[in-house]
């Protein structure tokens, strides 16, 4: 019995000690460790879903880690003030490099109703799948998806801060045809091959219609259904004998410029000029292809250029090596993310709020100018129009182009780090 009382007065001693010890560290009546617990606020999750197996998987791995890479960024630098200091969390899923897959992913991370932002996969198909999933559930979300039909659904809480594929055809196609004609040699004949993804298609359709609206003939055409491509030969072979004076290419996929070039390479298709729909024309695992990459040009909206902050393309790179590759420069999907992070940060700044039409309101009505948050826009500006796709005052476009083992920006002028170098 004795024991026994000794043992419960030890553990009342205990706790009178130990609540007044928290008092001193925390506030009068109040424990240190329950006032900590309470001023740590609730993290910003951000559903994330993109293609980490399957044909586009290196795609969809290179976005993910240069998302980490921002939201780190952020969060380091204290997480979004206006909500506590808030952190960013990626709450990431794969869609198996499939339409059905980027729904079902979707939806099943948006069962969480803390979901505050979701960050659908670039290419277009299957985006159009996913944010099907959240304009259903009212979650404000962010795609780099380039295909027009993403925008004119009438949806309310998607949104696209880059150029649709027709403006990157109506501001691009015509600096490649001014190049051209700086060597002394102009586009007289075409060749058009691409993957049926949405965005694809219609750029390499609309370029091709541009082109022959002025007179440029097409020597035949190529199509494949996304994902499905495993040989070249066939298509490589046909532009060979063709011989055009350059070929539209519509390839989404990494691997899919790979089988390409490697028959370009066996064909020794040195002076074939392939002007691509995407930026990923610059990522460095095709470097394989040696001097034939000098002949690939690409239109992007996002690519590494003089206004890049290097602090975060430091921090992208170095992400990307602990968790996935080691990349030499980042190129447009380990950058995506500059032109995605930074604007959903800002809008929940101003926001303050983790209501989703709040947020999702605060989206629709920024227009950014000349900050840190639009540097990596080729406008240094960023603002919607009322069907979430970048405002066509912003609007900008990119040529990059391969010379000597490195892809750099050669248009426009102010922020490109090499002269364009078109040699036949």
């Amino acid at each position: 019995m004795k024991k026994k009382l000794e043992t419960k007065m030890s553990r009342r001693s205990f706790l009178k000690g130990a609540v007044a010890g928290a008092a001193l560290l925390g506030g009068p009546g109040i424990p240190y460790i329950a006032r900590n617990a309470a001023a740590e606020p609730p993290p910003i999750k951000v559903a994330i879903v993109d293609a980490l197996s399957g044909a586009y998987s290196r795609n969809g791995n290179l976005g993910i880690q240069g998302t980490k890479a921002l939201m780190g960024w952020y969060n380091d630098r204290g997480g979004i003030k206006s909500l506590g200091g808030a952190k960013f969390v990626p709450v990431i899923a794969d869609n198996k490099s499939t339409v059905e897959g980027s729904a079902n992913a979707m939806e099943r991370l948006c069962r969480d109703p803390d979901i505050l932002i979701a960050q659908p996969t670039w290419g277009s198909s299957f985006a159009m799948a996913a944010t099907e999933v959240t304009e259903r559930l009212g979650i404000p979300s962010f795609t780099t998806g380039f295909s027009e039909k993403l925008n004119q659904r009438g949806f309310k809480y998607g949104f696209y801060p880059y150029p649709g594929f027709l403006d990157d055809m109506r501001l691009g196609v015509p600096v490649v045809m001014d190049m051209f004609k700086s060597t002394g040699r102009e586009i007289k004949t075409q060749f058009v091959t691409s993957s049926n993804n949405i965005s694809d298609l219609v750029f390499c359709q609309q370029t091709q219609k541009f082109l022959e609206e002025k007179g440029i003939k097409t020597l035949g055409t190529e199509f494949w259904p996304i994902g499905t491509l495993t040989d070249a030969s066939t298509i490589m072979q046909k532009i060979k004998r063709e011989n055009p004076d350059i070929v539209i290419y519509g390839g989404s996929a990494v691997s899919e410029m790979q089988l390409f070039l490697m028959k370009q390479k066996e064909l020794r298709m040195k002076n074939s000029i392939f002007l691509g729909s995407s930026g990923f024309l610059g990522d460095p695992t095709v470097k394989f292809g040696g001097e034939y990459l000098d002949s690939w040009l690409a239109l992007t909206p996002s690519f590494y250029h003089k206004r890049t902050p290097p602090e975060w393309h430091k921090r992208i790179l170095d992400q990307c090596r602990k968790e996935y590759s080691d990349e030499p420069w980042a190129g447009q999907e380990l950058g995506f993310p500059w032109c995605l992070v930074p604007v959903y940060a800002e809008a929940l700044e101003r926001a303050g709020s983790r209501d989703r039409k709040v947020i999702r309101d605060t989206i629709a009505k920024l227009d950014i100018q000349g900050t840190m948050t639009a540097s990596c826009f080729v406008k240094n500006a960023v603002a919607f129009e009322p069907t979430g796709r970048l405002a066509t005052k912003y609007c900008g476009i990119m040529v990059i182009q391969w010379q000597k083992g490195t892809c750099y920006c050669i248009y426009p002028p102010d922020i490109a780090m090499a002269k364009p170098r078109l040699v036949f």
